[in-house]
C-alpha cells in the first residue's frame, strides 16, 4: 500500500510572551516551524525529492555524510522501497544517533571524517557493492527544494528579516534564490556555529562546504552569517529550548536577537529547522 506523505504547508505562528529579547527589540517574531514535516526536519523538503526521483530512475543507492537527521529523513522515505540508502557517519557520533540511522537505512558506514574531506566519488565507493549499482552522492545540493518556505511565508507574511541556521549552508541559499525567485526585498540572517568538528550544534559543525564561494557572494549582496562561540549555543538552548520543538542547531536562530541589529519597526521570521526523530 501506497504511504501518503505530505511535505511542507508547515505552520507559520507569531511568538509573544517570550521575553524581552525577542518581543521588544522589533515589531513582530514568528516561527516557521519545520518539525512539523514527516520526520521532524527542514531536510524531508529535499529528500522527498531525492528519493521520488531516485526511485523514478531506478536507482539502486543513495550515499550521503550524515549527523544524524538527513540520514534518517532519507531512509524513512526511501523505507519499503528498492532504493538503498547508505549513512556516512563520523566515528565519534553518539550510539543512539548510529543505532537509529541503523535501524533505518540499509548501510552505515563510520569514518574519521574530521581530517578529510571526502570527494562523493570517495562515498559511491564506499557504497558500491556490484560493478553495475546506480549510485547517486547526496550529501549536498537539490537547495531549491527550500524555496517552497517562501511561498509558504509570503502567503502569510512579508518579513524584514528570516534567520536560519547555517552548516553547509544550502538551507539558507535555499531561503535567499526562494526569496530572489519571488523578487522579495526581505534579507536573510544565518547563525552558525564557530566550532567546525565538536559543537553542541552537533547537525551544524562541517569542516568544509561545497557553497563557501555563494555564501560569500550573497553576504556581499546584504546578507549576513553569525557564527557562536560553545557559550553562545548553550546560552541559546538553554533559553528557548521550551518554547517549541528544537534540538540546539535549530534553537541557535534565537541568538541573532542578540547578534543583530533590529529596526523597532521590523518584522522576523525565524525558521525552526526542527528535530529528527534520531534522538
Amino acid at each position: 500500500m501506497k504511504r501518503e506523505i505530505k511535505i511542507g504547508e508547515t505552520p507559520l505562528f507569531e511568538l509573544k510572551n517570550i521575553g524581552e529579547s525577542v518581543q521588544y527589540r522589533f515589531r513582530k517574531a514568528y516561527v516557521k516551524d519545520e518539525s512539523k514535516n514527516p520526520f521532524g526536519t527542514v531536510k524531508d523538503r529535499r529528500n522527498f525529492y531525492i528519493f521520488q526521483e531516485a526511485n523514478r530512475l531506478r536507482v539502486d543507492k543513495l550515499v550521503l555524510i550524515t549527523s544524524g537527521n538527513s540520514g534518517y529523513s532519507l531512509a524513512q522515505f526511501a523505507k519499503g522501497s528498492t532504493v538503498k540508502v547508505v549513512c556516512i557517519v563520523s566515528k565519534t557520533i553518539a550510539q543512539e544517533i548510529r543505532l537509529a540511522l541503523q535501524d533505518v537505512a540499509y548501510q552505515v558506514i563510520e569514518l574519521n571524517l574530521q581530517h578529510k574531506i571526502l570527494r562523493p566519488e570517495e562515498l559511491i565507493t564506499f557504497a558500491r557493492e556490484k560493478d553495475d549499482e546506480v549510485i547517486w552522492e547526496v550529501t549536498n545540493g537539490y537547495e531549491e527544494n527550500y524555496q517552497g518556505i517562501i511561498e509558504e511565508i509570503l502567503r502569510e507574511v512579508t518579513p524584514d528579516y528570516i534567520v536560519v541556521p547555517v552548516g553547509s549552508g544550502g538551507i539558507y541559499l535555499g531561503i535567499i534564490q526562494g526569496l530572489e525567485r519571488r523578487h522579495a526585498k526581505t534579507k536573510v540572517i544565518g547563525i552558525g556555529v564557530q566550532n567546525t568538528i565538536h559543537s553542541l550544534a552537533d547537525k551544524l559543525s562541517t569542516p568544509w562546504t561545497p557553497y563557501a564561494k555563494a555564501l560569500e557572494h550573497y553576504h556581499n549582496l546584504g546578507n549576513t552569517i553569525y557564527r557562536l562561540t560553545e557559550q553562545e549555543v548553550k546560552k541559546t538552548f538553554s533559553t528557548f529550548k521550551n518554547i517549541m520543538t528544537c534540538e540546539p542547531s535549530s534553537s541557535i536562530v534565537f541568538a541573532a536577537c542578540e547578534k543583530h541589529t533590529f529596526k523597532p519597526d521590523d518584522i522576523v521570521v525565524f525558521l525552526n529547522s526542527g528535530k529528527s526523530q534520531v534522538a
